[in-house]
């Protein structure tokens, strides 16, 4: 590495991904160092303004420096050096050249460039080199050539496709990095595109969600036994009781078995790819809000009148999520695992994705792991959406925050939840003290913006 290299570079992580780049894209990766730096000390600062994190004295530097003045902070530092990193590395991605509303699916799930907009590990990827950022990373649009392993020994739940077997063993799509640290052996392979979650691939007529042990934003992607056995099943319960959301269902699951049980690291969860209306665009709520790579504002703010806009989704995600509050059931209703339908720019309709996190009141027919008490439940909901998804939107709207919000509230339906929603401080997930004290009960709160 040439001195230069060295100077600009100030974690061993950087230093690492300078030396593995070609010339142009280390080049542009050492120039966006800075940025990288500034944005995830942002998500940093955020973090000690509204979590329940240790004070600390000094706030400016290199983010993983200032996490290092935590207590037992090490592993996290380590996090966020590779975030730094990786989002360096994600803003050398070329833009995409399709027009916004034109773009398919695939194309607006990979233009989330930035990752998650507050966690100070959005593009951390633990175990993975600047190789594996180009060659499975989303935002720089890789084909993944999935290996096709036939496990003999296996579990399926639901309606596995028949393409996806041989004989009586279950093809089972593995990610090429998981296949190589388990050593599998497979047969064929199936190409794939990575969706925003990086573990999930669009792959023809399916969306499949790989298990991946490695330690992805916030946790690392494999899959338990208990989501491959209750995958089809919390599906199914989802259909009977969502109104007004449609739902993107678990089509199957299948694990290799290991001395009887699902292996957490060779698991696969199908799902049918969510069919596109004619005229529309269909994409995830973070796409509307993300960040351009050649910068310039987040498309939404191209989309028309913001507060007709949001009167408009409003409408649409508003009463259903809080009606299925009242009824005992929270959705993790962020911008990833929603989808929105856009005709001409305007919110028609949504979809629900990712059905392993919800949480429900106890029912007997539902596994316990999803048993929640009403804060809990309300908690869910609010931080998710609210505290999210929707604070996101305000945010990147070109209007005055306190009418966007008061759209929002002429949309809440009468019920339990209404006074707690519209004058109770918001929880959100305290998503630096997750990862400081993984076992952290605890929630931040934000400032009512209904009360403004």
């Amino acid at each position: 590495m040439c001195q230069d290299h060295v100077i600009l570079t100030q974690t061993q992580v950087e230093a690492e991904f300078a030396a593995a780049l070609d010339g142009e894209r280390a080049e542009r990766f050492l120039t966006g160092l800075p940025g990288a730096r500034e944005a995830v000390l942002a998500r940093l600062l955020r973090a000690v303004a509204v979590e329940p994190v240790p004070p600390v004295e000094r706030l400016t530097g290199h983010p993983a420096d200032v996490v290092r003045q935590w207590p037992g902070s090490e592993r996290l530092a380590g996090e966020v050096a590779h975030s730094v990193a990786g989002l360096a590395l994600a803003r050398t991605a070329k833009p995409l050249a399709t027009p916004f509303l034109r773009r398919s699916l695939e194309e607006h799930e990979q233009s989330v460039v930035d990752g998650h907009p507050l966690h100070p590990c959005c593009r951390n990827r633990t175990g993975f080199t600047a190789a594996d950022h180009l060659a499975y990373g989303p935002e720089h649009r890789p084909v993944v050539a999935l290996r096709l392993h036939p496990a003999e020994d296996h579990v399926v739940f639901g309606d596995w496709p028949d393409e996806l077997r041989d004989g009586r063993a279950v093809l089972l799509p593995v990610h090429p990095w998981q296949a190589g640290r388990k050593e599998v052996h497979s047969i064929g392979t199936l190409d794939a595109h990575p969706l925003m979650a990086l573990r999930t691939l669009s792959a023809g007529d399916w969306h499949v969600k790989t298990t991946l042990s490695a330690q992805l934003t916030s946790a690392v992607r494999d899959i338990s036994a208990g989501s491959i056995v209750t995958a089809t099943e919390v599906s199914e319960f989802l259909e009977r009781t969502v109104e007004g959301i449609e739902l993107q269902r678990n089509r199957a699951a299948a694990a290799v078995l290991v001395d009887g049980q699902p292996d957490r690291e060779l698991g696969v969860i199908l799902r049918d790819r969510p069919v596109v209306h004619g005229g529309e665009t269909l994409l995830p709520l973070a796409a509307l809000t993300a960040r351009p790579v050649d910068g310039g504002q987040p498309p939404i703010s191209g989309l028309g009148d913001p507060v007709e806009w949001l009167a408009e989704f409003a409408a649409l995600a508003v009463p259903p999520l809080m009606t299925l509050l009242a009824r005992g059931v929270a959705l993790e209703a962020h911008e990833q695992n929603l989808l929105v339908g856009l005709v001409d720019g305007r919110p028609r309709r949504l979809v629900y994705r990712d059905l392993a996190d919800i949480r429900v009141s106890p029912r007997p027919e539902l596994p316990h792991r999803l048993h929640a008490d009403r804060e809990a439940l309300r908690a869910k909901t609010f931080a998710t959406f609210f505290a999210t998804a929707l604070t996101g939107l305000v945010g990147a709207l070109e209007a005055p925050a306190d009418e966007l919000w008061r759209v929002v509230a002429d949309a809440v339906p009468d019920t339990p939840d209404r006074h707690a929603l519209l004058h109770d401080p918001i929880p959100a997930k305290p998503l630096t003290l997750m990862r400081l004290d993984p076992a952290t009960k605890e929630w931040a709160h934000l400032p009512n913006p209904f009360r403004r």
